[in-house]
């Protein structure tokens, strides 16, 4: 493989997930991250002295600063949308964390403004590339469990009480303050983990319907009460573009029986994946002439934890002028679907949804980890 000269890459939040993506920037030789940004600064400096980067600047500096390329938006689920589109107005391409954002409205805009400006928009997880998936992928593009014709999907867990900030001035985590309002949930922080695995697997979903419940009017977070001002037990089924209809469940309202998981049902065969928040783990495959499962080890790489793949692999799809796969689309898409499924609850019916995506393309067998094809 040619070398690539790596792309300026700054990243705008510096909470706590900055800290995997900074980690594993350096083992990345198509991107670097030159500069970080907060709003609050010394949490932009604390970063940089951390992870040895050269620029700790403004949210405003960082955009105006003409080296950098692209730029990585780890702001909480809110800021998603009003980050992203000063990304794209300074002549930047983003790669927002999930969701893309939190209403349909503030996706288009963003896809839209990115389109005129001639940049790219993506968004993660990026679990999808893991090796337990792209092992799931080809076995089901092979035909191991026979055309797909079912999938289920669930997240069975109970948010654990965070404890306050002991420092006033402190910076309050999303999960200490929005997790109860519209975006916060199971649905839209670990939703996007399932709905990019799925898409990986079976591509775009056509329509939806589903139930959505407020079991609480206040949860304990931090040591006080909140009041609930959203769903927090989200139950869809999800008709596949393809025929597969998937029973998809995310709720923080019970103690979990089993670890979280997603299963692809066929006509010839069954496949247990992994937890989708995860890249690497073994598969269980359930075939006609056997009762038992039977255990499938990963047959790609990537099987840590490997966030910011769909960085690298967003950098080179722009200098190779491929599509990348952590697409906005993509992730527009899961937004919508998301949605969808709330305001099926909400008017008791169907939702055909009016976005679509392409299937990524899957890795190539053989890919190193930390590098990615042309």
């Amino acid at each position: 493989m040619a070398e690539r000269t790596p792309a300026k890459v700054g990243i705008i939040g510096c909470g706590q997930i900055s800290g995997t993506y900074l980690k594993n920037a350096k083992l990345f030789r198509d991107f670097e991250v030159i500069a970080v940004a907060d709003v609050r600064l010394e949490a932009a400096r604390a970063r940089a002295a951390e992870f040895d980067i050269p620029k700790a600047l403004s949210v405003e500096a960082l955009l105006a600063d003409p080296e950098i390329e692209l730029v990585i938006n780890l702001t909480p689920h809110r800021a998603h949308a009003a980050v992203g589109m000063q990304v794209l107005e300074a002549g930047k391409h983003l790669y927002n964390e999930k969701p893309l954002t939190i209403y349909r409205e503030e996706g288009r805009r963003l896809l839209e403004l990115a389109a005129s400006k001639g940049l790219r928009v993506g968004g993660a997880p990026d679990t999808f590339f893991g090796g337990a998936w792209q092992t799931a992928r080809k076995l089901i593009d092979e035909g191991a469990i026979g055309e797909p014709v079912g999938a289920f999907a669930n997240l069975h867990a109970r948010p654990p009480s965070r404890p306050a900030p002991q420092d006033p001035n402190a910076y309050v985590s999303f999960y200490l303050t929005d997790f109860f309002e519209y975006g916060g949930g199971w649905a839209f922080d670990r939703g996007p983990y399932y709905l990019h695995a799925l898409i990986n697997l079976l591509g775009p979903v056509k329509r939806v319907t589903g139930s959505a419940r407020k079991t609480w009017e206040e949860r304990e977070r931090g040591g006080r009460m909140l009041k609930v001002n959203a769903p927090s037990h989200v139950a869809g089924l999800l008709d596949f573009a393809g025929g597969a209809v998937c029973q998809f469940l995310m709720t923080a309202d019970v103690y979990s029986t089993g670890l979280p998981h997603v299963e692809i049902y066929g006509t010839e065969g069954s496949l247990r994946c992994i937890d989708p928040n995860n890249f690497g783990g073994t598969l269980s495959l359930r075939k006609p002439e056997s009762p038992e499962l039977v255990p499938v080890e990963p047959q790609f790489g990537y099987n840590s934890n490997s966030r910011g793949v769909g960085v690298a692999d967003m950098v080179v799809a722009i200098r190779s002028g491929r599509p990348h796969r952590a697409s906005g689309e993509m992730a527009f898409h899961v937004v919508d679907i998301v949605n969808a499924i709330h305001e099926a609850s909400a008017e008791g019916r169907h939702i055909e949804l009016q976005s679509t995506c392409a299937r990524p393309a899957p890795l190539p067998p053989g890919l190193a980890d930390w590098t990615i094809d042309d």
